[in-house]
């Protein structure tokens, strides 16, 4: 009996694993374009791999020469989502910003997947209100709430933190995944995805 319970979980779990994709993002501070950036999930057996690459663009770009590189690798199970190496390389002009690699313990997510994780667990249930996450950020695990509230749309699902100052939409017919996100005075918008 207790097989057949795992069986059908991990079942479940392979059928609510996020989609493989490729999505490239517009970095906006007050209607003006500043940066790029693509995004890539890819998935080798039970692992998958997330990667980040931004960078400023155009005008911005003459102002502060600014480029982020991160890459997070993870599993799901049926708890969730759960970091298991992040690495983060940040640079201005010729000085790094950032530079670490480390390896999250207890089932927590990073800076770079916390998002897919809240895309994890609306493709498991949209009807989700909060959702608790331990987010390590390089340096430290911090406990963060998000909350799912009304969005005016059929299609996309608002999830807010106010401790973070962050709003994201999450699109139903994008896998659950973010397509617009506004934090501080930045807003990143979704421009094109391709699934795997």
């Amino acid at each position: 009996m207790r097989f057949l319970f795992l069986l059908f979980l991990s079942l479940c779990t392979s059928v609510l694993a996020l989609k493989p994709h490729t999505a490239s993002y517009t970095l906006l501070t007050s209607d003006f374009e500043v940066g790029k950036e693509t995004r890539k999930l890819y998935q080798e057996k039970n692992v998958y791999y997330y990667t980040a690459h931004a960078k400023t663009v155009g005008l911005a770009s003459l102002i502060k020469d600014y480029e982020i590189q991160s890459k997070s690798m993870f599993v799901i199970d049926q708890f969730g989502l759960h970091s298991k190496h992040y690495k983060n390389f940040e640079r201005d002009g010729s000085k790094v910003k950032k530079d670490f690699n480390v390896y999250p313990k207890n089932r927590q997510v990073d800076s770079l997947n916390r998002l897919l994780a809240i895309s994890h667990g609306l493709e498991r249930n949209p009807e989700q209100n909060k959702f608790y996450l331990l987010v390590h950020d390089g340096r430290v695990a911090e406990k963060q709430v998000y909350q799912q509230v009304p969005s005016g749309s059929d299609n996309l699902i608002k999830v807010i933190s106010k401790e973070r100052n962050l709003s994201a939409y999450f699109a139903r017919d994008r896998h659950y995944l973010p397509v617009l996100v506004h934090r501080d005075n930045f807003t990143y918008k979704l421009d094109s995805i391709q699934f795997d």
